[in-house]
């Protein structure tokens, strides 16, 4: 019983890492594509991973929390998005965050 008490730690543990690690990637691939797209130097780049990453975080602890609410999920889900634009527009200024929405519209 206790071995099956630990493997099951180890899994839910192991899993939680590739969590992590996924949402990584996510906000590495959408930072890098930012990066080009706008032609970020490397400081206003890992900002936006940052800031990137937190909103993955934290929609996935929005998803947890409020699985079995769907309205609230959503009405919880849409502030976070406004706060990332906010967050964004702060590193960023108007005329990048034009250019972003635009790129983004074309895709």
């Amino acid at each position: 019983m206790r071995k099956l008490y630990i493997l099951s730690l180890l899994f839910l543990f192991s899993f939680s890492l590739f969590s992590q690690d996924g949402l990584q990637e996510r906000a590495k691939k959408l930072s890098d594509e930012m990066t080009v797209v706008l032609s970020l130097d490397d400081e206003t780049s890992e900002k936006i991973y940052h800031i990137q990453l937190k909103r993955f975080i934290d929609a996935q602890r929005i998803r947890k929390v409020h699985q079995g609410n769907k309205r609230q999920m959503q009405a919880e889900l849409r502030k976070l998005q406004d706060r990332l634009w906010g967050r964004l527009k702060g590193v960023l200024g108007d005329k990048k965050m034009k250019s972003w929405s635009m790129h983004k519209k074309s895709i």
